[in-house]
């Protein structure tokens, strides 16, 4: 690739540089709060209003989430959610206005794809969950694809899979990024200077029997390689691919939108 970055593709200054410095993120910031306010304007008497209200900064998503969960067990409405679901822990949203951009998201704090939390033996499959509510984006006919923003890239701290069909281009690229080998990860072409692309064929299984979060900690290692990592699952006619973009220097890193067309 060369060295000007196409739409997704970004150059950051570092990972511990303000993400305000002129990257357009896969979630903006003023996008959630501008339609997260709208969400609530739209539930008048919804208890969503009082955490509206307070929404700010990287915390938006946070408050939303608290919302969902707080309506479902009330009310047993999933608002301002698609769908709230208590038992498995997680909720499904999309901002009802601008570009779609459905998320499958937990109940509980989980800051991003490094947290701890997600290395523990009894962590739910967030990404099998995602898979399993793909009604909601209507993907039935076409490959999907699944993918969680590297710290560089995301504009919230709390976790959320951004749900999809794979992006024609990305498709393309992806079926000449494939190792000989399955259960194996193998490094592709770089997607720009210090941007790798690793990919990790399942082999035919579930993807309720592999755990991609687990998958990348044994590829990355390091906390901090971890957290300049973007995540994605694209589902094939008789696989599922897990895909990771490594950013070495925190200078070009990729986005959800790399991967995921969220106009299914």
């Amino acid at each position: 690739m060369s060295a000007k970055p196409r739409q997704g593709i970004k150059r950051a200054m570092s990972l511990s540089a303000p993400l305000a410095r002129g990257a357009r993120l896969s979630v903006s910031r003023s996008g959630w709060k501008r339609r997260t306010l709208l969400i609530a304007a739209a539930l008048a008497g919804s208890v969503a209003i009082a955490y509206a209200a307070n929404l700010a900064g990287r915390n938006m998503l946070w408050q939303v989430v608290r919302a969902c969960a707080l309506d479902q067990s009330a009310t047993g409405s999933p608002l301002p959610c698609l769908e709230t679901n208590l038992e498995a822990g997680y909720a499904v949203l999309r901002p009802p206005f601008g570009r779609p951009d459905t998320i499958l998201t937990p109940l509980k704090a989980i800051k991003g794809l490094e947290d701890p939390q997600l290395q523990l033996p009894d962590a739910p499959n967030y990404f099998a969950l995602a898979f399993a509510a793909r009604r909601w984006i209507g993907a039935s006919k076409d490959r999907l694809a699944l993918a969680v923003n590297s710290r560089l890239a995301r504009s919230q701290d709390q976790l959320h899979i951004h749900m999809g069909c794979v992006s024609g281009e990305f498709a393309g690229r992806l079926d000449h990024a494939l190792g000989p080998k399955p259960g194996e990860w193998f490094r592709a072409a770089d997607m720009a200077p210090g941007l790798e692309l690793w990919t990790f064929r399942a082999g035919g299984k579930a993807l309720g029997a592999i755990y991609p979060f687990r998958l990348l900690k044994a590829l990355v290692g390091d906390d901090k390689l971890l957290a300049r990592t973007t995540l994605a699952v694209v589902e094939s006619p008789s696989d599922f691919v897990v895909v990771a973009f490594r950013s070495r220097t925190g200078g070009w890193y990729a986005t959800a939108e790399d991967v995921v067309d969220g106009k299914c």
